[in-house]
């Protein structure tokens, strides 16, 4: 489902060049559930900027879903994310004007679905995780763990192919990181999600099926749990 063969990313800054990624080889299947770790600088939201089409490789190759990403376009790589990719961040990025299921039905509105469907699937996933009675709650109403459901359930909205997270739990407690890990390994179990998990967090990384840690941008050491 995602493949990495001797991607590279290098950044200049002046005169000064930083190999961002150096070379990596990754083969991510569909239905498994990963977690990259490693220090700061080590090169997670880099590998995942990339698997997110948000950026573009220096080198190598990318594949998604038999699609070599790094070929299409500005729109088609915004309708590649629309349709293939949910998105969970360490800021929730909720619109603060909107209820908990305004916010969740955004991405079906932009994939072009009707209002009414809309809103029935945003209930369907906000119910699923455990937020049926916060519906019309706004964001300031909500703790910071059922900030993070409700942009899981944006994320999913879609049905993506693949789920990515790039440090989902920074913002929360102890108990609420457990929660919101816990919710993404149900996920990858009953329905077999595709989750990319960045963490600097080895416990909660140890929830995946597998780890792969990064150093100075390659990979240093992979295992399963």
């Amino acid at each position: 489902m995602i493949k990495l063969k001797n991607v590279s990313k290098t950044y200049s800054m002046g005169d000064v060049v930083v190999n961002a990624l150096a070379g990596i080889d990754l083969h991510v299947k569909k239905g498994e559930f990963v977690s990259i770790m490693g220090p700061s600088g080590s090169g997670k939201s880099t590998m995942l900027h990339l698997i997110g089409v948000l950026d573009k490789q220096t080198k190598g190759s990318l594949i998604i879903n038999n699609i070599d990403v790094a070929k299409l376009n500005d729109e088609e790589r915004t309708t590649f994310r629309l349709k293939n990719l949910g998105f969970v961040f360490q800021f929730y990025s909720l619109l603060p004007e909107l209820t908990a299921l305004e916010n969740t039905f955004i991405p079906n509105l932009l994939g072009g679905k009707n209002f009414d469907q809309c809103r029935k699937n945003a209930q369907v996933n906000l119910v699923k995780l455990g937020l049926g009675e916060r519906l019309k709650n706004y964001p300031h109403q909500l703790s910071g763990g059922e900030q993070q459901r409700v942009s899981i359930a944006r994320a999913l909205v879609n049905k993506p192919e693949i789920l990515l997270a790039d440090e989902p739990t920074a913002s929360l407690d102890s108990k609420s990181s457990l929660n919101v890990i816990n919710i993404f390994k149900q996920l990858n179990e009953e329905i077999k999600q595709t989750i990319v998990l960045i963490t600097h967090e080895e416990e909660l990384g140890k929830k995946a099926d597998r780890g792969i840690w990064l150093k100075d941008g390659v990979i240093d050491k992979e295992k399963r749990f």
